[in-house]
This record gives C-alpha cells, sequence and structure tokens, in this order.
C-alpha cells in the first residue's frame, strides 16, 4: 500500500548526502601533517592556502599548480589530497577525484570531512555500496552525529534496502527525537515493504505528540480515504474543519474525498477555498492548480468565480509564472486570444528566456492563420534566444506565407545549422519546408532535390512523401515513384483525405481514370467539414469528364469554383464545358 499524493500535501524535506557540506576546504594543522622542516612547512602553508584561494576563485588550472609545489613538498597530506580531490571534482577529473579522495580518508579515517568528502564522491560516480562502507566507518568514530544517520538512511534507500534505512532512521529519532520528516519518511519506507500496520503507527504516534497539528489528523484521514473508510475520512477532514478552519489542507483532501463521491461541484467547492487561504504555499497552490485547471477553465456554469480565483492569485503572485500561463490557458479556452496573449507577454516581462512562452505566442499567432504578426513574434523570440531552432520553423512559415520565399531559404538553413546530427527527423522537416518554398519559387529541380533530402534523413515522413507525389504528378514527371511514395501514404493513413486526393490525381496522370475516380470519391467522402475541398472538386470533375460524365463534371467544377477556388483556369473550363453542353442540347 502506498498513500497516493494527491491525499498527502505534507512537503517532507528528507536530507540527502549533500547537506553535509561536503565541499568545506581542510584546515592543516602542522599536527596532522609528516614531520617536515619549518622552512618547508611554512613554505607548504602558503602555497596551499594560495591554492585553495585559487580553487574558489574557479582558476582550476593555476591553483592544480599551486597543489602540486604542495605535493612536492609533502605528498602524504590529508588535506592537500582532500583540497584536489575536491578541484578535480570540479574540473570534471572523476578518476583522479576519487584517488586524491582516497589518500585524504587513508590518512586520518577519523576526519569527519574526509569521510563525507570520499562519501560524496563514491555516491556521485553511482558507487553507493562503497559509500555505505565508509559512512559506515563514520558511525564508529561518530555515533552521537545525526547526519550519520541521515548519510546512512538515504544511501540504503538508494541501495533498495528499506528495512536498513528505517534502522538507521531510528538511531536518529533516538538521538534527535520525533519528528515530523523523520515519521514520513519512515512511513513511506513501511509501505515499501507492505507493513501497513507499522507506517499508519508513525502517522498515530506524530498525531499523538503533536495533537495540535492538524496536518497529521489530515493525513489519518487520507490513509482512511486509501483504505476505502471514506466516511472515517470525512468524519476526520470535519473535525480538522471545526477546529482550523483556516487550514488548507483539509480542504485539499474534502475535495478528493467528494471528487470521488462524484460530487464535482463540492469538490470544486473546496479545492477553491484552498487556493484561497494564504496558509498554503504559493508551490503547492500551483501544484493543485496544475491537477484542477482543466475542471476549473471548462466549467462553464462559474465563470466569473472561476476568472475571480485565478485574479486573486495573480495578485497575491504577481511574479509566479505558471499561474499566469494557468490563466493564459483558461484565457485561449474561452477563445479570448487577445487577453491570453496580453497574458503571456506579462510572462515574457518576468522571464523574457522562457521558450514555452514564445511558443505559445507562436502557436496562438499561427492558429489565427495571422502571419505577419507570426512573423513579428518569431523576430522577437529569435532576437532574445537566438540559438532555438523552432524558432526559426515558424519563422519560415510565416516568410513563406508572406511570399518573402529567399528569407524563409534562409530562414530554414539557418534552422539546419542549429539542429544536432542525430536529430534526423527534424532535419527532414527542414529539407521538406526547404522543397515547398522552392517548388513555389518554380525551382522544381531544387525542390526535388530537398525532398529527397527529407527522405533521406526520415524515411517515414508521410508529408514529404505526399508533397514530393504530388507535385510529381503535377509536373508528370516519374509517376511511377510518385505512384509507390503515395501507395506509402494511403498505407499509413487510409483515410487521410489530402493523401487520398493526391493518389487519385497520380491515377488520372497515368491514365487510369477507374482507380482515380475510385480514390477521389474516398477522398471526398473522408473530407473533414472544415478542410478546404475545392481542388478535390476540381479534381473529382477533371475525373469525371475523362470518364464521359459531362453534366456531374460540370458540377463538381462549378462548386468547386463556389468554394473560393475562382482561378482563371477553372473559370475557363467551366466556360468552355458548358458552351460544349449548350451545343450537345440543340
Amino acid at each position: 500500500m502506498r498513500v497516493k499524493t494527491k491525499y498527502i500535501f505534507l512537503i517532507v524535506l528528507c536530507a540527502t548526502l549533500f547537506s553535509c557540506k561536503a565541499h568545506k576546504s581542510i584546515v592543516v594543522t602542522k599536527a596532522e601533517k609528516t614531520v617536515v622542516n619549518e622552512e618547508d612547512y611554512t613554505r607548504f602553508m602558503t602555497f596551499f592556502y594560495e591554492g585553495i584561494k585559487q580553487k574558489e576563485d574557479r582558476k582550476f588550472d593555476q591553483a592544480l599548480e599551486t597543489f602540486r609545489i604542495c605535493e612536492s613538498i609533502d605528498s602524504t597530506d590529508g588535506g592537500l589530497q582532500s583540497e584536489l580531490g575536491q578541484l578535480y571534482t570540479a574540473m570534471g577529473r572523476k578518476n583522479e577525484a576519487l584517488l586524491a579522495s582516497k589518500k585524504a580518508y587513508e590518512s586520518n579515517v577519523k576526519n569527519w570531512w574526509y569521510n563525507v568528502n570520499l562519501i560524496s564522491l563514491y555516491a556521485a560516480l553511482q558507487k553507493p555500496n562503497e559509500a555505505i562502507e565508509i559512512a559506515t566507518n563514520l558511525e564508529k568514530h561518530f555515533p552521537e552525529k545525526e547526519d550519520v544517520y541521515q548519510i546512512l538512511s538515504s544511501l540504503y534507500r538508494q541501495t533498495k534496502q528499506p528495512a536498513k534505512s528505517i534502522e538507521a532512521l531510528n538511531k536518529l529519532e533516538s538521538i534527535a527525537g520525533i519528528d515530523g520528516s523523520l515519521s514520513m519518511e519512515k512511513f513511506n519506507l513501511y509501505l515499501e515493504l507492505k507493513q501497513n500496520k507499522k507506517a499508519i503507527a508513525e502517522i498515530d504516534k506524530l498525531s499523538a505528540k503533536f495533537p495540535s497539528d492538524m496536518r497529521f489528523k489530515v493525513l489519518r484521514g487520507d490513509i482512511y480515504m486509501y483504505q476505502k473508510m471514506p466516511e472515517k475520512a470525512f468524519e476526520i477532514y470535519k473535525q480538522v474543519e471545526a477546529n482550523e478552519p483556516d487550514n488548507p489542507y483539509v480542504f485539499v483532501s474534502l475535495s478528493e474525498y467528494y471528487k470521488e463521491k462524484g460530487d464535482t461541484e463540492n469538490s470544486k467547492l473546496n479545492i477553491v477555498k484552498a487556493l484561497k487561504l494564504d496558509a498554503l504555499e504559493v508551490e503547492q497552490k500551483i501544484t493543485i492548480l496544475g491537477d484542477y485547471v482543466k475542471d476549473l477553465v471548462r466549467d462553464t456554469v462559474k465563470l466569473d468565480e472561476t476568472e475571480s480565483l485565478f485574479k486573486l492569485l495573480l495578485d497575491r503572485y504577481p511574479l509566479e509564472e505558471k499561474v499566469y500561463d494557468y490563466y493564459a490557458v483558461f484565457l485561449q479556452f474561452r477563445k479570448r486570444y487577445p487577453e491570453a496573449l496580453a497574458t503571456y507577454e506579462t510572462m515574457l516581462n518576468i522571464d523574457q528566456k522562457n521558450v514555452q512562452t514564445w511558443m505559445q505566442i507562436i502557436q496562438i499567432r499561427l492558429q489565427e492563420q495571422n502571419f505577419t504578426e507570426l512573423q513579428k513574434a518569431t523576430d522577437r523570440a529569435i532576437a532574445i534566444l537566438p540559438d532555438i531552432h523552432q524558432f526559426y520553423f515558424y519563422k519560415g512559415i510565416a516568410e513563406t506565407q508572406l511570399k518573402n520565399y529567399k528569407t524563409a531559404l534562409l530562414v530554414n538553413n539557418k534552422a539546419l545549422s542549429l539542429v544536432k546530427e542525430e536529430e534526423k527527423p527534424i532535419k527532414s522537416d527542414y529539407y521538406a519546408q526547404i522543397g515547398d518554398i522552392y517548388y513555389k519559387m518554380d525551382s522544381t529541380e531544387r525542390a526535388f532535390e530537398a525532398y529527397e533530402k527529407a527522405l533521406e534523413a526520415n524515411p517515414a515522413n508521410i508529408y514529404v512523401m505526399n508533397n514530393y507525389a504530388y507535385y510529381l504528378s503535377e509536373k508528370n514527371q516519374n509517376l511511377k515513384k510518385a505512384e509507390s511514395l503515395s501507395a506509402k501514404t494511403i498505407e499509413k493513413e487510409p483515410k487521410n483525405s489530402t493523401y487520398l486526393d493526391t493518389y487519385a490525381w497520380i491515377f488520372y496522370q497515368q491514365g487510369n481514370y477507374s482507380l482515380a475516380k475510385f480514390y477521389m470519391e474516398r477522398a471526398i467522402d473522408n473530407a473533414d467539414k472544415k478542410q478546404d475541398t475545392a481542388v478535390m472538386y476540381e479534381h473529382y470533375g477533371d475525373i469525371l469528364l475523362k470518364t464521359g460524365n459531362e453534366k456531374k463534371a460540370l458540377e463538381m467544377w462549378k462548386k468547386a469554383y463556389e468554394s473560393e477556388n475562382k482561378t482563371d483556369a477553372l473559370k475557363l473550363k467551366i466556360d468552355k464545358l458548358t458552351e460544349t453542353l449548350k451545343k450537345n442540347e440543340k
């Protein structure tokens, strides 16, 4: 049994190895050193402290040279080897760091810092068993020091020895006394061992020790909820609410109680109460808000109340980006895009280097099909974060739509220089965009070269397959290759109307009008209501004309023309066929 985190909102601050200040500089006394003459000792100490200063100033190479002078005087000095261990660690030279730290430890196994530094290094090198061996030695020499047991408990957890971790925490508790964080650590460890009674006993012990602390009572209620005893949980929650009406945790737990009961109204009511209380830390509010934001923004009945909650949180935490982010989600859900954009702009005032904020602005502009504003947004983003290749991708879209083809090519080539060599699918997308741009520029050969590069980088890129196949058919070139590419797109997405249209058109170009008609009808049947089907209807008309159905062909062409496909070529086809049909009627 493990109590779900949604029931427990007590933050347990577990000590880690690095809370032991493992990188404290070692001051060496003459008594610790090998016997050297007075002159050498003075010279050693002068260089030793100079090396420490250089290390702290991050002049690592100079510090190393200085410490090597010290080594030439006395290489057995523990303080020197400890400092060398820390220096090598900072320089990323882990093997040398380990060797020096071991020398320091072996020079004096009772030195606290030599032990702790070696433990920290073993932990960083993913060698917890070796770290445990040193920590066990530390316990022998410092049996009353609390940090020893925090270190041991942490290491035993890493090595999946929960029983030994509990043993270490029990020793710590015998020194430090009953403590909420320790009991919570033991609580979770007992759950891991499936010793549920002992786990619950830890919470009961806390409640008995701190009867006025309602957090532990709320947690006891949460345990009842997990044990499928909701009425007992509810009884505790209501007691806590009566005794401490400003306790935010009880409202969070009550919200979960009502949610499991299917009472969404009371569930939301209680979570809003929790979010309004100052006693709840902002980080916890943001976590809770993240869990409930979808429910809140979709509540079409209490829009004003939801918006008031967001504004209250924004007033109280004006520098918390995540609150603005959730509010922007609410605004977008309500289709209030200008206000959402203004909210994201506020977030940029807090942190102009937040990539996700820029991406949200870009996505709204793309959704609006406002390519001038998309161009401006991407230009601003690139000025702040010039190494984010995604910004260039969307700028490329904007420039292409604005018919700034040369700029669009430059942008995509710049993006390619930022993409890592191993990120081949991403490279494929940029080559695809370059191919599309070249085709719009009537540079067919370069377009097809770009598509080949795109497929070389990602042979599964069906967007490229479709465009490449369609443009080959438009140019009536290499139709067998076009058919092969298009067939792969149909195999992967058999109901994609765009891909079906391409496949049909390739058959049309090959003179296989029966197959062309079959796939074009499937394309139209599978077209989305919001999709622009004008070109499909024009293609369908062309196919019908070849199969002898002139009247229906004219009908489809007119339908295409009325659907904003008002090209001169289509108008000429309509006029000619209309005239022909009139003559035939006479």
